[in-house]
């Protein structure tokens, strides 16, 4: 009996090894860096945390260091909001159902933080992650949104049965609601309140806020008429693509329909189901007898089902205005003080004016541009496929002269990720191309890497912190070659941190993030006194108009942007733009 027993338990230990083997190959195993290790290179652990994972099936999807903020996304739609000095959780959200969905970039302000998940966009308080609203976008996003003090704005794919590229909807920042100041002197419970001349009913109050048509679909967008001035835009659909026969046609409800009094139209009463393909339904003949799709014949019965729904509807931001286009935005909106750039499929980069989406500089590249472009100040710097780095000055340029350009860098390579930008230098940077450091003010090459150093993931006042495709972190001159000769620099340091395997660039201070799929997060800082305290490096882009003001509540409607004064004045030196 006991060779029995001895070869069942072999059998069980044989059965079990592929599964341990498979749980160990799904997350790397990720520990904090050797404290010894770190201090070859003059660097210390700030702060780790774990980030919670749902078993095999979740992992870290986003990680973006905003101001003072760290805002982490899972596949599965959790959004934390934590400290980036300290590690510190702030608040947390589940999107959706906990189904795997993409997941884009964030985009903040001064106040909110701005999520797109499926067709919906979340927007919660930055810091209390208190839920501002919840607004359905009418179709999926296609990137991540962009926001400034006074909306956000969206790139969106084009609503099912409409023909086109994509679409820039613009949604302004709901009214917020103010509470009139209470009575003087002291109140006496036998007597009714005194009657303020300038109260203001509620209800009026909060439709204000939210527009007189909070409780109805969006309606169809109203063009202008083509012929009077040169535009991009096409039309963007109304609610849905299904066309149904127009009841408002028929000379009669009562069926059989008909146009003409002659040729009767389907009877939709005798249609059990309204959902396609739409059947006249019998046991011996529901295969070979069919009616025609009532999505074939406009307007849109859909639509006028939407128009008829009275049950309330979630409250959300009115939109400013919506902008179809022919071609595939590839990228989030980058946003200056009165303008929205686009980068799209077809080599070109559109700027629209913030207010009305007039149409304002058209730029045509010579070659697909390759990355998301890099921002500060009012600069904007663009990596296109052919190995050239282009710095355009964001608030100039017109319909007839396109973009201002200030300088094109030859810097080779694919340049398939975004520059990083700092004081004085922007990187160039991509996949198996090196890293290339360019002078911000002339476009002047100042050195290159090897092509194995491909993606930055820090910066201080002195060094550049780069990881290869292999996952070693390597240390650079932040200013100056190694050989001056060729410009060419190699590391100073390197450390193996091959178990972090998702890639964290920290354009918002002095910190270096590493992350690893199985949660874990660690923050690391240069041992230099000076960096006790995180320090900016990278210049923030300059995207309002005017310093950050409440939004004016005194007009009904949907809210007023800030008054836009003139265009900035171009400033010669990009180090300055900010």
């Amino acid at each position: 009996m006991w060779h029995r027993s001895a070869l069942a338990a072999l059998f069980v230990l044989i059965a079990a090894m592929p599964a341990v083997a498979q749980v160990n190959n799904v997350y790397s195993k990720a520990i904090p860096p050797d404290k010894l290790a770190l201090e070859r290179l003059n660097l210390k652990i700030e702060w780790t945390a774990n980030i919670p994972v749902e078993g095999r099936r979740d992992s870290l999807t986003q990680i973006q260091l905003i101001d003072d903020q760290i805002f982490v996304q899972t596949r599965t739609g959790l959004i934390i909001a934590g400290d980036a000095l300290t590690g510190q959780l702030q608040w947390f959200a589940q999107l959706g159902n906990g189904d795997y969905a993409n997941t884009y970039p964030v985009a903040t302000n001064s106040q909110f933080v701005y999520v797109a998940h499926v067709t919906k966009l979340h927007c919660f308080h930055r810091y209390s992650g208190v839920v501002e609203y919840v607004t359905d976008l009418g179709s999926p996003p296609t990137t991540g949104p962009a926001a400034d003090e006074t909306g956000v704005y969206c790139a969106l794919g084009l609503r099912p049965g409409n023909s086109g590229g994509h679409r820039i909807a613009v949604y302004n920042l709901v009214r917020p609601i103010a509470i009139s100041a209470t009575a003087k002197g002291p109140i006496d419970p036998n007597k009714p309140p005194p009657k303020d001349p300038k109260a203001v009913n509620p209800v009026d109050r909060l439709i204000s806020r939210y527009g007189e048509n909070m409780s109805r679909p969006n309606q169809p967008e109203l063009f202008d008429n083509p012929r009077a001035g040169r535009s991009l835009e096409v039309p963007t659909g109304g609610t849905t693509g299904n066309r149904s026969p127009s009841l408002s046609a028929l000379p009669r409800v009562t069926p059989p329909y008909t146009l003409d009094n002659e040729t009767p139209t389907p009877s939709i009463s005798m249609l059990p189901s309204l959902r396609q393909p739409y059947h006249l339904r019998s046991e011996f003949q529901r295969d070979i007898q069919r009616t025609a799709s009532i999505g074939v014949i406009p307007p849109s019965l859909a639509a006028s089902l939407a128009l008829a729904d009275l049950r309330p509807k979630n409250v959300g931001p009115p939109m400013r205005w919506e902008f179809g286009l022919t071609s595939r935005v590839l990228f989030p909106p980058f946003l200056t003080p009165t303008r929205v750039w686009l980068a799209t499929d077809t080599q070109m980069v559109t700027a629209l004016n913030k207010r009305d989406k007039k149409t304002e500089v058209v730029q045509k590249l010579a070659d697909p541009i390759s990355a998301m472009p890099g921002r500060a100040g009012v600069f904007v710097y663009v990596p296109i496929g052919s190995g050239y780095l282009v710095a355009i000055e964001g608030t100039s340029g017109s319909l007839t002269g396109g973009a201002n350009i200030i300088w094109r860098a030859p810097v080779g390579g694919i340049a398939n990720r975004t520059p990083y930008i700092t004081e004085k230098f922007v990187y160039s940077q991509g996949d198996n191309s090196g890293v290339v450091c360019v002078n911000r003010a002339n476009g002047d090459i100042i050195w290159r890497s090897d092509e194995s150093a491909d993606h930055i993931i820090g910066a201080n006042e002195e060094f550049l912190y780069v990881r290869d495709h292999q996952g070693k972190l390597l240390v650079f001159d932040a200013k100056r070659p190694t050989n001056p000769a060729t410009l060419r620099s190699v590391p100073l340091a390197s450390l193996d941190l091959g178990q972090f395997n998702i890639y964290v660039a920290n354009t918002a201070s002095d910190r270096i993030y590493l992350a690893a799929d199985n949660g874990l997060v660690v923050c690391l800082r240069d041992m230099n006194p000076k960096y006790a305290r995180p320090v900016r490096i990278c210049p923030e882009a300059t995207i309002n108009a005017v310093p950050k003001v409440a939004v004016d509540v005194g007009m009904p409607g949907m809210p007023a942007m800030p008054d836009m004064p003139g265009e900035p004045k171009k400033d010669p030196d990009p180090k300055k733009g900010n």
